[in-house]
């Protein structure tokens, strides 16, 4: 036996063993998604938060929305900004991977929270 393909042999059984190790793994999360209300990650914290979500329509789930919010740089002293941006995996007429929607948000301190500013983020 060559050396070729003794080592084409073992990627095709670690591909198949990650195969059969992941797909359990993504049907559990896809079917947690479908009977919950989603997960929330850093859920209050207008600055890291996360949403990961089934999208149910009338016909039954039609895909999953992630929403996820990361700290930007700040126009001003004592604002702080996050962009925030939507992704949308779904394959209720087609598959379609939707990331147009983003936005942006600044907050100023108001005792231990923020609370939304007129500030508008930089570009």
């Amino acid at each position: 036996m060559s050396k070729t393909r003794l080592w084409l042999e073992r990627i095709g059984v670690g591909i198949i063993a990650v195969l059969s190790l992941t797909a359990p793994f993504v049907f559990g999360f896809v079917y947690y998604l479908g009977v919950t209300d989603g997960i929330d990650i850093n859920a209050g914290d207008p600055l890291r938060e996360s949403r990961i979500w089934m999208i149910h329509e009338r016909r039954g789930p039609a895909g999953i929305g992630w929403l996820y919010t990361a700290p930007t740089d700040s126009p001003q002293p004592g604002v702080q900004c996050a962009r925030s941006q939507l992704i949308v995996l779904s394959w209720s007429s087609s598959p379609l991977l939707d990331t147009s929607a983003r936005y942006c948000r600044c907050y100023e301190s108001a005792g231990n929270r923020l609370r939304e500013s007129a500030v508008t983020c930089k570009e």
